[in-house]
C-alpha cells in the first residue's frame, strides 16, 4: 500500500510537471504577444493534484467532509497569520498563468479590479454559502467538459438565514459560457452538474493589509 510520504512525493512531482508546463504556456505567450488561452489554463487544471480541502466546511454538501480545493495567493491561516500560501511560493509560474488568464481578459470598464487570491476548484457543486470577509467584488469563470454547474446568485442578499431567501431574489449565471463579477459575501451556490469541472474564484481577503513583508507560511 502507497505511504504517506510516497503519496506527497506523487502529488509533487504532478505539481512540478503542472509548473514546467505552465512556464512553457507562459513563455509562449510572450514570445506571440498573445493572451492566455482557455485551452492553455484548462490544460494546467487537469495537471494539477489538488487538495483534498477539509477546511471549507461553507462550501460542502451535507455528508461531505472536504472538498477538492486549493488557494493561491495570500490566505489568513488559524493562527491569524496573513501569508501567501506554499503552493503559490513553490509553483509560482502556475499562479502567474492563472492570474494572467484574468488580467488579459478584463473588460475595459473594471480594468483596475484587483485581486489578492485564487479559490481553484475541482468537480464539486459549493452548497449555498456566503464567503467570509472577502473585500470588494470578486471574478469567477468555470472550465471544462461539463453540462449543468451554473452558478444561483442573490445579489441584494443582506444576511440573515439562508434558509429565508426567496427565489424570486436569484439570478443565474452560466459560468461555462461567461466570465462574471459577483459579490461573494452574498449568497450564492452552484447547480449540480455532470462531467469534469473546474472553477476559479478570483477574490481579495478582507485582512490583506495584515500581511507582513517576507513573512511566509512554514
Amino acid at each position: 500500500f502507497p505511504t504517506r510520504r510516497s503519496s506527497d512525493l506523487h502529488i509533487r512531482a504532478l505539481r512540478l510537471l503542472a509548473q514546467k508546463e505552465a512556464k512553457e504556456c507562459l513563455e509562449a505567450a510572450d514570445a506571440d504577444g498573445r493572451a492566455i488561452t482557455d485551452n492553455e489554463l484548462l490544460l494546467i487544471l487537469k495537471r494539477w493534484p489538488f487538495f483534498r480541502n477539509p477546511w471549507r466546511k461553507n462550501v460542502m454538501q451535507p455528508g461531505k467532509t472536504w472538498v477538492f480545493s486549493d488557494t493561491l495567493g495570500l490566505l489568513r491561516d488559524r493562527q491569524g497569520d496573513v501569508h501567501l500560501t506554499a503552493p503559490t511560493r513553490r509553483y509560482p509560474q502556475v499562479t502567474e498563468l492563472l492570474a494572467r488568464w484574468l488580467t488579459d481578459r478584463l473588460p475595459k470598464e473594471v480594468k483596475s479590479f484587483k485581486f489578492t487570491s485564487m479559490n481553484v476548484n475541482c468537480n464539486y457543486a459549493a452548497s449555498l454559502h456566503r464567503d467570509n470577509g472577502n473585500f470588494g467584488p470578486s471574478f469567477i469563470k468555470a472550465f471544462g467538459d461539463f453540462s449543468g454547474g451554473h452558478l444561483q446568485y442573490w445579489p441584494e442578499d443582506a444576511g440573515g438565514d439562508l434558509k429565508d431567501l426567496q427565489s424570486d431574489g436569484r439570478i443565474t449565471m452560466d459560468l461555462q459560457k461567461n466570465l462574471s463579477l459577483f459579490n461573494g459575501n452574498c449568497a450564492h451556490a452552484v447547480d449540480d452538474f455532470a462531467g469534469s469541472r473546474y472553477s476559479i474564484v478570483y477574490f481579495t481577503v478582507g485582512c490583506h493589509a495584515a500581511i507582513e513583508p517576507n513573512r511566509h507560511s512554514p
